[in-house]
């Protein structure tokens, strides 16, 4: 059997062994259609949000400060200079490795390329410090993500100082929260942005109930964080 994975002029070419499955990552991450996740191939990150992969938050960090590791003794070990490499040959050291942060934190997906969307569930804002981005100390883990329902850990690892932390549904506030759940405790929210204090040391699990594009996307941030 074989599948064709292009379309043009003389209709559909490039036949191959396996379905066309580029960017059903992507697909499924937006639409969270069943039909959608079938087209998946196997992927760790998803199996961990179904239930099915538990180790995968610890297995994807010890994998990324390897990465760093390599990278870093990669630049120190290069022995090249500025007038025998290309602009580009660096490249393959950059240390940052963000991709498992994207998905554990925010429940997202890598952009990818330059200029692309950041495709996630939720998004973070410091009011103290009045920037994107998780306050210092705080560390947020996200569980669970539906086409309804977003389940979030959120610690404050500071023993001395609370921080407050806004939460935003979707990257460009896309999306909306219903109603948060703490425990018993259950509060309606019905906006695109939450307010959380994290008493020092606290943590806890936030369910939030989500409508997903509900809103219009933009790129302000919310109100508070820069005025």
């Amino acid at each position: 059997m074989q599948w064709p994975t292009m379309y043009g002029d003389q209709g559909w070419y490039h036949y191959t062994p396996s379905k066309y499955t580029r960017n059903a990552l992507h697909l499924f991450f937006l639409t969270q259609k069943e039909d959608d996740r079938e087209l998946v191939a196997s992927d760790s990150w998803l199996q961990f949000l179904e239930g099915n992969n538990p180790s995968y938050p610890e297995s994807a960090l010890r994998a990324n400060l390897a990465r760093i590791r390599e990278s870093v003794q990669g630049i120190r070990d290069d022995e090249t200079t500025p007038d025998t490499r290309l602009s580009n040959d660096p490249m393959h050291f950059n240390p940052a490795s963000v991709r498992s942060l994207i998905s554990l934190t925010m429940g997202g997906i890598h952009p990818e390329h330059v200029g692309a969307i950041l495709p996630c569930s939720v998004r973070y804002f410091d009011p103290q410090q009045r920037r994107a981005g998780l306050p210092r100390d705080v560390a947020a883990l996200v569980t669970r993500v539906t086409s309804d329902e977003l389940v979030v850990q959120l610690v404050n690892t500071n023993q001395l100082e609370r921080r407050r932390i806004i939460l935003q549904a979707g990257g460009y506030g896309e999306h909306r929260f219903v109603s948060v759940q703490r425990g018993d405790e259950r509060r309606n929210v019905n906006a695109r942005h939450l307010r959380v204090v994290l008493e020092p040391g606290a943590g806890d699990t936030l369910s939030l109930r989500m409508r997903r594009h509900a809103n219009q996307p933009r790129f302000t941030f919310p109100p508070g964080v820069l005025n």
